[in-house]
């Protein structure tokens, strides 16, 4: 019976033993574009409804029903992903922006569109219009590696359409031109963080960039208790994250990985300035409306009214502080090891294995750093 259901054409027997006796068996296997097997098999009371239903089977009116109820859309599998893929794999705010991205630019127009429907010259148009509505080079070149990354998937490994499927969303779209990153001199940055016109905090959110080299979300998120004024450190444990929804909150830093950063004399001094009289859970730099960290927007107005105060170059990014703090001390301090640098800005997790195993941070290399950077940067 099963090398006769096997065959395209399927089968069609009475039953002649056991509770089903005298009813009409009907066995079809259907081959789908994956080569894999699926067998049905059904009873009928009758002959002729057997056949009937055997001979819609062969004329592939079902099957091609079936199969077409069961075409997996781009937001169908956009979703599943989401949900059991890329939390796995990816940062919340790398998982938010996509979601975002998905479902401002894209979902309206191809969300409900099956994943072997897919028309290139559609998608190239797609793209144009993007580009003709306004969206930046930029967010059009992320949408389309988000939409290549889905539909990869979708052939590999999870196998959701077959693997001669060329990837339509493979198409070219424009590079955007690299921004160039500003590199301060040490003597800009004493010139900055010495001007006049500088509140009290935002001089400490600009010493903080340069002389600490925090990131972003790290200085965000910065309290009172981490400052550590006896140590000369600062304890960087926490930052400010985004979830799937662009939503903020706090958790741990880049990687997981707590680390002390070095806090040089000046730096010490300003901080505590603004700090010395808060209580250990207080924010640096908190909302005005509320006893949590600023949103990330309001931290860039900030940091554009900063900018226009001390001069420094209108397209300079919080960043780039970073940048410059990492810069001088690679070239300008060569006593600082560099595992110590490591340690110092929260790259350790790119250490050898000697380095990893064999090195912990010492307080004689910490103080060499941090005599390093008062010599570049004191105000002395």
């Amino acid at each position: 019976m099963g090398s006769r259901a096997d065959n395209k054409d399927g089968s069609c027997r009475e039953v002649l033993t056991g509770r089903h006796a005298g009813k009409w068996r009907v066995q079809h296997v259907h081959e789908d574009e994956f080569c894999r097997k699926s067998r049905l098999s059904r009873l009928f009371p009758t002959k002729t409804e057997a056949k009937d239903f055997l001979r819609s089977l062969q004329r592939g009116e079902r099957i091609e029903r079936a199969r077409k109820d069961k075409d997996l859309t781009l937001g169908a599998w956009f979703d599943w992903l989401v949900e059991n893929d890329w939390p796995e794999s990816i940062a919340s705010a790398t998982l938010g922006s996509r979601i975002s991205r998905f479902n401002k630019h894209v979902r309206k127009e191809w969300g409900d569109v099956s994943l072997l429907r897919l028309d290139a010259l559609a998608i190239k148009a797609f793209y144009r219009g993007l580009q003709e509505s306004g969206v930046g080079a930029a967010s059009v070149l992320e949408i389309k590696r988000d939409l290549v990354r889905v539909f990869n998937l979708a052939v590999k490994p999870y196998h959701r359409v077959p693997w001669s499927c060329g990837n339509p969303f493979t198409l070219y779209v424009p590079t955007p031109p690299r921004r160039d990153a500003v590199a301060l001199e040490p003597r800009q940055a004493v010139a900055a963080i010495r001007s006049n016109s500088l509140t009290a905090k935002e001089r400490a959110l600009l010493a903080t960039f340069l002389l600490a080299g925090l990131r972003l979300g790290e200085l965000m998120a910065l309290t009172r208790g981490q400052l550590q004024f006896d140590q000369g450190l600062i304890l960087v444990d926490r930052a400010v994250r985004l979830d799937r929804v662009g939503g903020q909150g706090v958790g741990l830093p880049k990687g997981s990985k707590k680390r002390l950063a070095v806090m040089s004399p000046t730096l010490k001094k300003i901080l505590c300035g603004v700090a010395s009289d808060l209580r250990p859970d207080e924010l640096i730099w908190p909302a005005k409306d509320k006893d949590k960290p600023r949103l990330k927007r309001n931290v860039y107005r900030s940091w554009k009214i900063i900018l226009e105060k001390t001069g420094l170059p209108s397209d300079m990014s919080p960043h780039d502080c970073r940048l410059s703090h990492v810069n001088w001390i690679e070239k300008l301090l060569p006593e600082v090891s560099p595992t110590t640098l490591k340690e110092h800005i929260g790259h350790a997790s790119g250490r050898s294995v000697t380095e990893i195993n064999y090195t912990r941070p010492l307080s004689d290399s910490q103080e060499i750093l941090r005599r390093g950077l008062e010599n570049i940067v004191g105000f002395n």
